[in-house]
């Protein structure tokens, strides 16, 4: 189950979780000692009426100088993420800090496709850190700590986009949800109601929902994690928008789709990669 049990002996914590038992409690020897990248992104958009002038970027640094190359493989998802190419090597970085990017020439040239055919399309990072002591570190042997402490700025697995210019007032507003879904821990629910508010951000095509689940994990976790709205990205990707690089408090993924009814109220079909599913109905009153 998701639900943490505290049991305190002699003063000592000792934190339990059914979910998922080979990450009970942080193990630095999980991770190769001194094998860590972090990426501080600059832009993660590139614009498609802007394309030689704006890029993926960041800057690539290694904390504790012991990684000799950092490969950085990437692949493109699209029609509206119905389909996704495989994992293609992109480029090995070996001088730390670098500032780095990607343009929309170089993703055209790397999937062998013509760059319009890439508005629209998301593009997944994923990069293997080689020490000097030959240990490798990726995403995947992250313990949730680094994952989703967004200070940590891991630079093993992130995301960009090639975007078209985006309409804010499509979408940012305070509204009402209806939420009804299932949460493995707890079964079936329903007409639970909420408000949320979605922001603008200072980054074009990307704005912030005040809470991703809609008063669902308040609901049903809120003791467990300390409660109240937990906050996720939404992005708009030449009109579709969908939550993105948005974790939850047990480091599971979230995404939600949303969908533009006749009555002008939105759909959101979202859920995480433990199994919660939810559907809310965001009707806008402000």
């Amino acid at each position: 189950m998701k639900l943490i049990k505290y049991i305190v002996i002699a003063s000592t914590v000792f934190i339990y979780s059914c979910r998922d038992e080979d990450k009970l409690n942080l193990n630095i020897d999980d991770i190769p000692k001194g094998v860590y990248v972090t990426f501080e992104a600059s832009s993660t958009n590139i614009s498609s009426d802007d394309l030689e002038n704006t890029s993926i970027s960041g800057i690539f640094k290694a904390p504790a100088n012991n990684v000799k190359q950092h490969e950085i493989y990437v692949k493109r998802i699209y029609n509206s993420g119905a389909d996704e190419s495989a994992y293609l090597f992109l480029e090995s970085i070996t001088k730390f800090p670098t500032e780095w990017s990607v343009d929309a020439t170089a993703l055209s040239n790397l999937f062998d496709v013509e760059v319009e055919e890439l508005f629209g399309n998301f593009f997944e990072f994923n990069c293997f850190a080689l020490g000097f002591n030959n240990d490798t570190a990726s995403y995947n042997n992250l313990d949730d700590d680094l994952k989703t402490s967004p200070e940590q700025l891991q630079g093993f697995n992130f995301t960009g986009a090639i975007v078209c210019p985006s309409d804010p007032s499509i979408i940012i507003g305070t509204y009402q949800s209806v939420c009804s879904g299932n949460f493995p821990d707890f079964g079936d629910f329903s007409d639970l109601t909420h408000t949320v508010t979605i922001f603008e951000t200072e980054t074009d095509g990307v704005y912030e929902i005040s809470d991703f689940s809609f008063g669902a994990y308040n609901n049903f976790y809120g003791e467990w994690y300390g409660g109240g709205d937990l906050p996720g990205t939404i992005n708009d990707v030449c009109g579709v928008f969908f939550i993105s690089n948005t974790l939850d408090p047990w480091g599971e993924v979230v995404s939600g789709n949303f969908t533009f009814n006749s009555d002008n109220t939105i759909t959101v079909t979202g859920g995480t990669t433990y199994g919660e599913v939810w559907t809310a109905i965001l009707t806008k009153t402000n």
